[in-house]
């Protein structure tokens, strides 16, 4: 005869038996997660984000982040006043627009690896030791003039 004990662990319980074949199929493998600036300027989201990301590292997959940065670098835009221009949806990245991407991504790099490598403060996952290495891994070229305008450093 089930207990009341029984009876309450039986959904938890079950869940694990339910995933533990995805848990075993996925651990060691490499997944590619990316998100836009926009998450990470949602502190309370983004923190949710670095949960589940910590959850991931601790069930043994290997993680791959790319994150945007594109509400963070129109904020350093607007900060400077710099003109912002617009061709078919493309922000034309002038010298001045660069420098602000440029210390948007290195910003925003720089809080995504402070989070997680300092765990999350009062959470389950605090302490769980996820080791960071970034770098600039992608090598991109200018989309240059076309149709008759120059694109700059876009």
């Amino acid at each position: 005869m089930a207990t009341t004990q029984d009876k309450r662990q039986d959904p938890f319980v079950g869940w694990f038996r339910d995933s533990s074949p995805y848990i075993h199929a996925h651990r060691g493998k490499t997944f590619v997660v990316a998100f836009g600036g926009e998450a990470v300027a949602d502190h309370r989201r983004f923190a949710g984000l670095i949960h589940d990301i910590a959850l991931l590292h601790a069930l043994g997959i290997r993680l791959v982040l790319v994150h945007g940065a594109r509400p963070q670098i129109e904020e350093r835009l607007n900060l400077r006043k710099a003109r912002m221009r617009y061709i078919n949806g493309l922000r034309v990245t002038d010298d001045e627009a660069l420098r602000c991407v440029k210390e948007a991504a290195g910003a925003t790099r720089v809080e995504i690896e402070a989070l997680l490598s300092m765990g999350l403060a009062n959470s389950p996952m605090a302490g769980a030791r996820i080791r960071v290495a970034s770098g600039n891994f992608v090598t991109a070229q200018p989309i240059g003039v076309k149709d008759g305008v120059d694109y700059c450093h876009t």
